[in-house]
């Protein structure tokens, strides 16, 4: 009688790994798409609660990304180390856990605000990519629960078309960003090179900026004194962003913290400021975003430069614009402030030269030279 059990139910399951992939590839963004997938997910393991967990390798720590059950204020903040927790003990040794009391299991690690006591047991199976862990599927049931083998399998198998559905995501998320960066390249390029506005500069180089990334929000700081002041913003970079900033600009390199990116504005040795971006939680800076945003730095920074120095040379000329005025007013008042009195003089000089014949020659000199 097993045989056409253990058929009916590999049926459904390939039934269940179809509609998945289907549903998965109509989402109309990446959220929905987890989403879809954990809902499914809870379903057909007959559980309370399906969590997914990414990992982000520059950090080095397991993300909660989705979930059904767990508080979703969490989603994007919740993480754990490779090797903490059963679900970093998963992402390490990269086989699957199934726990029936997770409380009883030495490693089982409490994540304040996610974790519920109503939870019994747990299924936890890494998603692998090439042999590479890239998150973590777990699943939870209230009632205690001893997940078999075939059940064990059949989540692994979920977790396999997920890693899968994953980086079709991230290949073409990859690419995408890839356009966006040379189009965002090319087009500063050409923005920066025709306008000498300070102002303007700054407030395109992070439009362009956060184009690039979706969900995110930059700001550009410059020097002012001992100062860093924050000059254009897209978005709401907030207090970190600023502390990132003046990070990078004191290190005088880039800085890479958690969703924070930073890198120092240099034109030649001289240190100008700093640009900052945040992405959207959950979002991993890879070496070539952060390659990118240092080549726009780089374009900005000599755009900076040149539209300081041209600020600079306008408000010269500005000032001796300002200051010739004042001279040729200072001068027109003394010049009208004489006239008067000079007048009187030389009318008195007319007067004696006509009464006196005898010096008649030198008076006249010193009329003309009063006139």
């Amino acid at each position: 009688m097993n045989p056409p059990i253990d058929a009916e139910r590999r049926l459904r399951e390939l039934s269940f790994l179809h509609e998945v992939a289907q549903l998965a590839s109509s989402a109309r963004d990446w959220d929905e798409m987890l989403r879809i997938v954990i809902d499914r997910t809870t379903d057909a393991m007959r559980v309370e609660v399906s969590s997914l967990y990414l990992l982000e390798r520059r950090e080095g720590v397991l993300r909660l990304v989705a979930t059904n059950g767990l508080n979703r204020k969490f989603i994007g903040k919740a993480t754990l180390r490779v090797g903490e927790g059963i679900t970093g003990w998963v992402a390490n040794a990269r086989v699957p856990a199934a726990v029936r009391q997770v409380r009883a299991d030495p490693r089982f690690k409490w994540v304040p605000g996610v974790d519920e006591e109503r939870f019994t047991s747990m299924l936890s199976v890494p998603l692998l990519i090439h042999d590479e862990v890239v998150g973590v599927v777990n699943v939870q049931s209230v009632a205690e629960r001893g997940f078999d083998l075939d059940e064990i399998e059949y989540l692994q198998t979920i977790a396999n078309l997920v890693a899968g559905i994953i980086e079709k995501g991230r290949l073409q998320r990859e690419a995408e960003r890839k356009l966006r960066e040379v189009s965002a390249l090319f087009e500063v390029s050409n923005i920066l090179t025709s306008t000498l506005e300070l102002d303007e500069v700054l407030s395109l180089l992070v439009a362009r900026l956060v184009r690039v990334y979706p969900g995110s929000a930059g700001a550009v700081f410059l020097r002012d004194g001992d100062e860093l002041r924050e000059r254009a913003r897209s978005g709401e970079p907030g207090k970190a962003m600023a502390q990132t900033a003046r990070q990078a600009l004191n290190e005088a390199r880039p800085i890479v913290a958690g969703d924070r990116l930073a890198l120092p504005l240099l034109a030649g040795e001289r240190l100008l400021g700093a640009v900052a971006l945040r992405v959207p939680v959950g979002t991993e800076l890879a070496d070539e975003e952060v390659a990118f945003v240092g080549a726009l730095a780089n374009q900005a920074a000599l755009a900076i430069d040149k539209a300081s120095l041209y600020a600079l040379e306008r408000q010269t000329t500005d000032r001796l614009r300002e200051l010739e005025r004042a001279r040729n007013e200072f001068v027109a008042v003394v010049t009208h402030d004489l006239r008067t009195p000079l007048s009187v003089i030389r009318g008195y000089l007319d007067l004696i030269a006509e009464r006196n014949g005898k010096s008649k020659v030198p008076i006249d000199e010193a009329v003309a030279q009063v006139g």
